[in-house]
């Protein structure tokens, strides 16, 4: 039998690369499928080293240690690993490997057996990628999904939903915990821990209600495994973009419905109140002033007993008291409407103080002034303007029982006039805070106030074009802001 002849037969019915190797990796001989996939002739093949010629040069010194085990080995040794062909293209290979030996048992070759798997690999690999796209699409999907069930959550705060659009937003991409967001809604920010600017990131404005109101941002750290962004994870930041404009849109709009909706409440409210109010001080009125009347008339006769004195002087002082509260309720109803006249605001807040100085020391309390000289004069009627001050300070008064601070204040901002009242009385609590300026609500006995005091100053604030604001907080004092505006400046200031 021709031995060689065998071998060649062997060689070439063999499905699979054949190919010999000396023990240095030099290419001995190999069988027609090794030039079928490689695109070399087995004569330029001949002698060359395996590894220069098929090998990427990265991969080399893995392979040569591969060959070695091979060659050290007793039986059959099997790997995966891959040849660059002629053209470039890359061929799978799945190998075993058997050295050869001579009589005396000297391992003098390698006998290398391969099969081509390139299109196994390729379509694994195809699916592998497939899955990755689907496992970062579901995750995209997810996080679409729970940000269109938070668009549904009205319960819930603004504060909360957007920090919850914030943590939502990583696991949406292909390195969550290297992902990183940040939300800025005008002065707020809200952001996952860690958040620092990177090379990758995706930003965008927030423009609401054609209004550039704050940004959303995407950063994934630079060292992350893969640090660009999929073009669908481009798409899912535009579309939160979006939905993150029409929640804060929609919400605002919820919100300024329901604050419009609460002043039309409010608003008809007061006015069905107020026109009560009315009615009820001018039936009162008269026959309260024939009882003033009388009483001041009997008190005028000679050699009254002391029991009958005293107790005419208790029917005029409290028919001054119900006197006191009809004219509040006139101020409420609108039935005294304001006389405005250019008036030196310091002046007639100083005129209002004096009324109150004699209360103030009988309860111990120090009345500090604070004027800003250089405010200019105000057109607004000068009684309502006192009315204003001295219920503001007897309130103060009142509330410290045990003595204490009266801090008046005048400032001129931006060209507007304020008044500013603080005390360190005991405050008031949130609940109370909010009753405020609700007509008939007052904390104090019924025979030392009507709770027709802060409505009154209330009305009289909003007719003169002004604004009231009140900040308290239990054993913090109170500290109420009253701001007239500056269109209301005498025109001489002008000059």
């Amino acid at each position: 039998m021709n031995l060689q002849n065998y071998y060649d037969t062997v060689m070439e019915l063999t499905h699979g690369i054949v190919v010999t190797l000396d023990l240095d990796g030099g290419i001995i001989h190999g069988n027609s499928e090794l030039e079928h996939l490689s695109g070399y002739h087995l004569q330029e093949l001949a002698g060359r080293d395996w590894f220069e010629v098929f090998i990427p040069r990265d991969e080399r010194d893995m392979a040569r240690r591969a060959l070695l085990e091979g060659v050290h080995g007793q039986g059959v040794t099997a790997f995966a690993g891959r040849i660059r062909a002629k053209d470039g293209d890359t061929v799978y290979v799945n190998w075993n490997l058997k050295p050869l030996t001579d009589s005396n048992g000297e391992v003098v070759s390698l006998l290398c057996v391969g099969q081509d798997v390139t299109d196994l690999v390729l379509r694994e690999k195809g699916l592998l990628r497939e899955r990755f796209t689907l496992l970062e699409r579901n995750k995209e999907l997810s996080c679409l999904y729970s940000l269109s069930q938070l668009m549904g959550e009205i319960h819930r705060t603004m504060d909360d939903l957007l920090t919850q659009v914030v943590e939502l937003l990583p696991a949406a991409f292909q390195n969550p915990e290297m992902t990183y967001a940040r939300l800025r809604i005008g002065h707020k920010i809200y952001e996952t821990p860690g958040f620092e600017e990177s090379d990758y990131m995706l930003k965008s404005d927030l423009v609401i209600n054609g209004e550039k109101r704050g940004s959303l941002a995407v950063a994934v750290r630079n060292d992350a495994a893969r640090p660009g962004f999929l073009e669908d994870e481009k798409d899912l930041f535009t579309t939160v973009v979006q939905q993150v404009v029409i929640l804060v849109s929609k919400r605002e709009t919820r919100l300024a419905k329901q604050e419009l909706e609460r002043q039309l409440r409010q608003s008809d409210r007061l006015a069905k109140i107020g026109q009560f109010s009315a009615g009820v001080a001018h039936e009162i009125n008269e026959p309260l002033a024939n009882i003033l009347g009388f009483a001041e008339l009997a008190l005028q006769t000679p050699d009254l007993p002391e029991q009958v004195a005293t107790d005419l002087n208790n029917i005029v002082e409290s028919s001054l008291h119900a006197r006191e509260i009809i004219r509040k309720l006139m101020f409420f109803g609108r039935q005294l409407p304001p006389q405005p006249a250019f008036i030196d605001f310091n002046d007639t807040v100083e005129q209002a103080l004096r009324i109150t100085e004699s209360g103030a020391r009988r309860g111990d309390i120090e009345i500090v002034r604070d004027f800003d000289r250089s405010l200019p004069k105000i057109l607004a009627d000068p009684q309502h303007m006192k009315q204003v001050v001295v219920n503001l300070v007897v309130n103060a008064i009142q509330a410290m029982t045990g003595g204490g601070t009266v801090t008046i204040r005048t400032i001129g901002l931006d060209s507007d006039a304020y008044l500013v009242v603080e005390d360190t009385g005991p405050g008031m609590t949130p609940d109370v805070l909010k009753m405020i300026f609700t007509p008939f609500f007052t904390t104090k006995d019924v025979d030392k106030g009507s709770g027709l005091g802060l409505s009154v100053i209330h009305g009289i604030v909003k007719a003169h074009g002004g604004f009231i604001q009140v900040e308290s907080s239990p054993d913090g004092g109170t500290r109420v802001e009253v701001a007239f505006p500056c269109h209301l400046r005498d025109p001489e200031d002008e000059q």
